[in-house]
């Protein structure tokens, strides 16, 4: 997902990481303690959704909960951008403190709805 929001923001003081190509960078429990940003390479996520430079990876399992779920590999070498949640929520509450809040809880129906619902067979 491409957002004019995260350019907006200041990330010369973020830390960035290279990950070799086919490597696993954030597994499925990785905490939500900062956004991903992919500047260069390419990565896909063990839902198959595939990210290309500019991209934020998995954002709504970020604003969602404390642990992302879905697995993220790369399939080229590639250069991540890590984005503090402090940051982004700073942002997002920067004019209306409910904003934040708001934006977590569309975020946290969007990841429960798409999860398949199981059916009592009781």
């Amino acid at each position: 997902m491409h957002s004019k929001f995260i350019q907006t923001l200041s990330l010369t003081d973020c830390p960035r990481q290279t990950v070799p190509a086919r490597d696993v960078f954030a597994p499925s429990g990785t905490p939500t303690d900062r956004l991903m940003l992919l500047n260069e390479g390419r990565v896909r996520g063990a839902d198959g959704i595939t990210y290309f430079p500019g991209h934020v990876m998995n954002f709504r399992e970020f604003l969602a909960g404390d642990f992302y779920e879905t697995e993220l590999r790369t399939i080229t070498t590639s250069r991540i951008v890590h984005i503090p949640r402090s940051l982004i929520r700073d942002c997002l509450s920067a004019e209306n403190s409910l904003t934040w809040a708001l934006a977590r809880c569309v975020a946290a129906e969007h990841v429960a709805l798409r999860k398949p619902m199981q059916v009592n067979r009781s």
